[in-house]
């Protein structure tokens, strides 16, 4: 009697945009991707850079790919089959500014897919924005990165909340210049409670988790959330919003993605151009 054969084990295609390698061996690497369905992959490709690897020279860093792997996962590790690449994006490997943006960009990205949920939204607006990237041939605008920042919050469902206590004051005439917003809660602040002798109380400064912030920033912010998904960039702002709403954007990331590295964001920034230069 024959022995009976295992069932091949089955294998999935997908498109997919590498966001991190690093090696686990001397010829071994981890790969982790965000896949077009918009789930994150983490992949280990044996001997990848043996000299006749099958792997060698088919990936790296800000690169979409057509994948192969394998289905069956070992302690959530899957293994790639085949790899071939659809997008290079060299420009990415010469202009170190784009470069450092993608970098942040494709760490955001890392820390806000998950395996089990997808996201091709997620998908769509790293692709679309790292081919984005790799088309300046310097710096990329401010602007760029505050509209990367703010769609990939909306889609990780972490928008912030500009409704509640003093927004009705926003759309008033005659509001107030500066609105009080809640970095912990993600939302407007309330009213900070009188003391007994009439003087609004308020927490120390190193504790307080309130941000000042303008109608204008709140309003660019909303301009960036709600343009449809492939919107060409607005016309430039004034210099005082932009920089508000990048400042905003660094704090609220900070409070609700905590693991994103500070280091990152301030290199991506410093790659920019001033905001008064932004076009």
């Amino acid at each position: 009697m024959m022995p009976l054969r295992e069932p091949a084990m089955p294998i999935r295609k997908t498109e997919a945009v590498v966001l991190r390698i690093h090696p686990f061996s001397n010829t071994s690497q981890m790969v982790v991707w965000l896949t077009q369905e918009g789930f994150r992959l983490p992949t280990a490709v044996k001997g990848a850079v043996r000299p006749k690897s099958a792997f060698l020279g088919q990936y790296d860093l800000f690169q979409t790919c057509e994948l192969l792997y394998y289905t069956r996962t070992r302690d959530g590790v899957y293994i790639p089959r085949e790899c071939c690449t659809l997008r290079r994006r060299d420009n990415l490997r010469v202009n170190w500014r784009a470069e450092h943006v993608a970098s942040w960009c494709s760490a955001l990205a890392d820390l806000t897919a998950t395996s089990d949920v997808p996201m091709p939204e997620l998908y769509r607006l790293l692709d679309r924005t790292l081919t984005q990237l790799d088309a300046f041939d310097s710096a990329p605008p401010p602007l760029f990165l505050a509209q990367f920042e703010t769609r990939l919050l909306c889609l990780a469902g972490l928008r912030p909340n500009f409704s509640g206590p003093g927004a009705s004051a926003v759309a008033e005439a005659g509001a107030p210049p500066r609105i009080r917003f809640n970095l912990v809660e993600g939302c407007l602040a309330e009213p900070p409670p009188e003391t007994p002798d009439g003087a609004a109380g308020r927490p120390p400064p190193n504790r307080d988790p309130t941000l000042t912030l303008s109608p204008e920033i709140i309003a660019l912010f909303t301009q960036l959330a709600d343009a449809p998904e492939a919107e060409p960039l607005p016309a430039a702002p004034s210099a005082g919003a932009l920089t508000g709403l990048l400042r905003f954007l660094g704090l609220f990331i900070r409070f609700h993605l905590p693991d994103a590295s500070t280091a990152g964001r301030a290199l991506a920034l410093a790659a920019l151009r001033p905001p008064a230069a932004a076009r």
